[in-house]
């Protein structure tokens, strides 16, 4: 196993980003899915995403003898950074380029909604739509790490292992 922690974190970070666009993709090309299998695919992303952050900084610390709170954190953090660039990244080219017919879709039924009691929130809300592939880049990075480092700072306790105080 490798042990520069940023060649490790970006390998775990396309497997951890996967799990994310997976769940992004399957809505989009099966379209006419029920509302709870959404539901049942976040839960699934949800779950399965902090069960890989716990088991990728377990994996990590296996070759260390002492392995502290402070190294989990330290590489889940980066690990969940840079699957967050991964992620949102995908997200951009989701709504920018792969599926750009689904998301004008929806959105005009939303605008069409917004016509009938606000006609000046959907002329801005039309403004907007315009830029919708860099705002989703953007909110996706920020949600994706900061849940990240809130998981991270959870399981590096979890993971931590051997006794600061022992000597050699």
């Amino acid at each position: 196993m490798q042990t520069n922690k940023w060649s490790v974190a970006a390998t775990y970070a396309i497997m951890l980003a996967l799990v994310t666009i997976i769940s992004t993709i399957i809505p989009s090309v099966f379209s006419d899915l029920p509302g709870f299998v959404g539901i049942i695919l976040w839960v699934i992303k949800f779950a399965l995403s902090i069960y890989l952050v716990y088991y990728f900084i377990k994996e990590y610390s296996k070759p260390f003898e002492v392995f502290t709170y402070k190294d989990g954190f330290r590489f889940g953090v980066i690990l969940c950074f840079l699957s967050s660039v991964i992620g949102a990244a995908y997200m951009f080219l989701h709504f920018g380029f792969l599926f750009p017919e689904a998301t004008a879709t929806q959105m005009e039924s939303v605008i069409q909604n917004l016509e009938s009691s606000n006609p000046d929130a959907a002329e801005t809300f039309m403004k907007v739509m315009q830029h919708l592939p860099k705002i989703v880049f953007a909110w996706s990075l920020v949600y994706y790490t900061l849940f990240g480092v809130l998981v991270s700072s959870i399981v590096a306790n979890y993971t931590k292992k051997g006794d600061i105080f022992t000597e050699k």
